[in-house]
Parts: structure tokens; sequence; C-alpha cells
């Protein structure tokens, strides 16, 4: 079934109608959800009565959707050499399912792998491309060192395509959603290990990362932490810093709150949380979900704002039960 001097040989015969009929059930299956096993064999039966390039591709859909990888690569390969088109989409399915097969230790690892079908992806027009950046369909990918400049670049090079705002776009959207009300102190930041870096090639959104990027001493680390809010306006977020030189991110690690336009302009920026020296106070900070925050650095009393209608950190009076 995998061998292409084999199919090429068997496709003029067979019985098209029969082999149209099977990859018609077996595709409305598939897409009902119901039966992924049953819809496998469907396909892999339409095959059988006469192999094309669609049947291959559909079916290595229900092979990476029920985790069979590398048999799905192999249909994607068929399919791939019978001229599926359009091919972008092929591409992105071979991106998938080798960004979900673990790394080994060959050469080229699977993440490079995906990255690089991003890419042809991409720039072959796929349709979706934010869906690169969508952590339940690709979790693992923008991990890769090479995701973020690859990304940017390919959605770039598009016909119509914005280089400046497709780096915004590419930067915002890798912040991950969280439900509010939220509460950052020692303990959270023990049980939330940073782990997205922020890549050095969106300094022009975090400035201090530019003293990071030239730094002989390495600098610090910049990771996303989650969004706030996002809306007509503005856009809040949460990143976080670690030195470089410390043993566990929980030492020292300072988180930041800060807004952009919709343009990716600040608006305004505040350290909320963490700490920047082993000597210094930690900050506590909480958010609701109307907007309203506090910082407290050490045993200082808590320090009250609101995140206003255009993006600015204000202060507010705090609450009664805290006067």
């Amino acid at each position: 079934m995998y061998s292409i001097d084999t199919v090429r040989m068997v496709m003029a015969d067979g019985d098209g109608n029969a082999a149209g009929k099977e990859l018609q059930e077996a595709t409305e299956l598939y897409r009902k959800g119901s039966d992924t096993a049953k819809s496998i064999e469907l396909f892999k039966r339409s095959i059988l009565l006469r192999p094309t390039a669609k049947a291959y591709f559909e079916l290595a859909g229900a092979l990476l959707s029920s985790r069979q990888y590398k048999e799905g690569l192999d249909a994607l390969t068929i399919a791939e050499k019978l001229g599926y088109t359009p091919l972008a989409n092929l591409m992105f399915r071979y991106a998938y399912a080798y960004a979900n097969i673990p790394d080994d230790a060959t050469a080229t690892t699977n993440s490079d792998a995906a990255v690089t079908y991003m890419e042809l992806a991409i720039q072959m027009g796929y349709a979706h491309p934010l869906q690169f950046l969508k952590k339940d369909i690709f979790p693992n990918l923008s991990v890769n060192r090479q995701f973020d400049a690859t990304y940017t670049a390919a959605l770039s090079g598009g016909a119509g395509n914005d280089p400046e705002k497709s780096l915004w776009n590419t930067y915002q959207v890798q912040f991950p959603e969280i439900q509010l009300p939220l509460v950052i102190d020692n303990a959270w930041i023990n049980a939330h290990k940073p782990q997205a870096e922020i890549s050095y090639q969106y300094e022009r959104f975090i400035p201090e990362i530019r003293k990071a990027r030239f730094s002989r001493e390495g600098g610090d680390t910049y990771y996303y932490i989650a969004l706030i809010k996002k809306d007509a306006r503005y856009v809040a977020v949460l990143y976080c810093t670690v030195p470089e030189e410390v043993d566990g991110p929980n030492e020292v690690t300072q988180f930041y709150l800060i807004s952009y336009s919709r343009e990716g302009k600040i608006i305004d920026k505040m350290s909320v949380a963490g700490r920047s020296d082993l000597s210094g106070e930690s900050k506590l900070f909480s958010i609701q979900p109307n907007l309203h925050f506090q910082v407290r650095e050490g045993n200082e009393p808590p320090q009250s704002y609101q995140i206003a209608g255009g993006g600015k950190f204000e202060r507010t009076e705090p609450p009664l039960a805290l006067r």
C-alpha cells in the first residue's frame, strides 16, 4: 500500500465507482468523529479498490488524528507522489505529523522538519497560517529555536503582507489565554516554570531584549506568560524575565504587565510580580476579571490599579476591606 511503484502499477485497474463510494463513506464517518478506526478501514478499502491521491490524503488525516504519525507520513508521501493538490494542505499535514513525533537523536530533528514543512505550507499559500500558533494543534512547535524567525519570514513574504504587521501578529498571538482572577505569588511562580521563550526578533515590543541580545554576559531570557485582555483598543499581556545565571526560575523571576495598541505600540508597562535580584523584596500580583489589579511589595500596603479603557494603568482607591 505504501510502495509508489506498486500503487502506480494498479492505478489504471480496479473499480473506480466502488472505490469512490467507500471513500465518501469513510470521509463522512471520519468527519462525524464517531469511529475513526472504522473510517481508516474504509479509506484503506477504497485504496485497495483503486488508489487515488485524495484517498491517501484523507487516510493520512484519519491516521494523524489517531496518533499514528509514522503511517500517516507514509500515506502523505504517496499522496504527494500522486500529485495531490492543494500542495499547501499536504505540507500542513507533514508539519503536523513531525511536530507531534518526539525528537530523536538524528541530525535533523522532527521539530526541525515540522518548521521546514510549516514554512513550505505558508509559502505555498496555506489559507490558515495562524493554526501553526495554536497550542492545541502544535503544542511544542513554537519551542523550536527556528520557529519565530521562519514563521515571520514566511508570512511576510506573502503577496500583500506587511512585514511589521506580520511580526506584531506573530508576537501577540503566542501569549496563552488564561482565566481571571489570577494571583502570582511565590507559590505560583514555583509551580509554573516558564517555557515559551520570546525571540530576540521581538525587541521592538520589549525594548530591553535589545540589551540582552547584545550583552556580553548573555543577559536575561524573556518568556510568554499570559494574555490578560484583548479588545478593539488594546492588548494587555504578561511576560517574565529570568537572568541567565540563576539556578532556578523561582529565585529571580520578574513579571511585567504591558499593554499595546492594536498596531503594537507600547501604551503602558509595569513590574508587577517577582523580584529582580536576590536581595530585593518579592512583589505579589493579583488581577480580577474587571481588570482591577493590585501590586504588593514585601510587607508594604498593596497598591491598587485598573487597566483603563485605552490600555493605561491607572491608580485607584483600595477596596474598602483594605482601608
